[in-house]
């Protein structure tokens, strides 16, 4: 539960990302997350300025029932740069909201050396990069300086713990979606691994600089978790 909550609010950079620093605006989004019509959680994110460029940052807790199997706060962070050649990411961590360190995730990317390396679950990590490579929170602000372009995601690379995976990105359809902070249009479009048999459908708000306002998860075609925004502001 709590790996996917994570990875629900988190796609080959194939052209050069126009417009570099231009292509990303700061904002914090709080979603409820949902199984089914049971809440079950709540999660922020937020993009802004760093030391490196940029970070996405997404936090997530469970609550009521959820809590018991999901305690403490998950969170995982990207620190990224963003240039006119795209974007790289130059740290990645996960926190699994516990004293353990079984689940957790450390990354370091070494662009000139073309290697990652680190540790993913009490396991070394050392894998060579490979073009366009993102990680779980920094693929998230590669989808919105695309879309932001006026291009499409594509197929991304992103490593998984000690593994890269590709996932593609379609467009499905455009959407005006009800929301809790009123009605946007959107554009949705799913995401998925092949061989893999779940898939996410996203709805993001151009509005709101195509920042996600809703996202579901669906595993062998039945609906998983869901999250939905309640609040969102941009800057800072």
């Amino acid at each position: 539960m709590k790996s996917t909550l994570i990875g629900m609010l988190a796609l080959l950079a194939a052209a050069p990302i126009a417009g570099a620093d231009e292509m990303l605006a700061p904002f914090t989004a709080e979603y409820e997350v949902r199984y089914g019509r049971i809440g079950v959680g709540t999660s922020r994110t937020t993009l802004s300025r760093a030391a490196t460029g940029w970070a996405m940052e997404t936090t997530s807790n469970a609550t009521g029932l959820a809590r018991m199997i999901a305690g403490g706060t998950l969170r995982q962070r990207s620190e990224f740069e963003l240039s006119p050649d795209g974007l790289r990411p130059s740290q990645y961590s996960f926190d699994d909201g516990t004293r353990a360190t079984g689940r957790d995730v450390d990354l370091r990317f070494d662009w000139d050396a073309g290697r990652v390396r680190g540790t993913a679950e009490n396991r070394p990590v050392d894998l060579a990069t490979v073009a366009g490579l993102q990680d779980a929170a920094s693929m998230q602000a590669f989808v919105l300086a695309r879309l932001r372009a006026g291009a499409e995601p594509g197929t991304i690379a992103m490593i998984e713990k000690d593994r890269i995976k590709h996932y593609r990105y379609a467009f499905l359809r455009r959407e005006t979606l009800a929301t809790a902070i009123g009605e946007l249009e959107t554009v949705v479009y799913r995401s998925a691994r092949e061989g893999s048999d779940r898939e996410t459908i996203t709805w993001h708000a151009p509005k709101l600089g195509f920042a996600a306002v809703r996202a579901e998860q669906i595993v062998e075609g039945k609906k998983g978790f869901q999250t939905l925004i309640r609040s969102f502001s941009a800057g800072g």
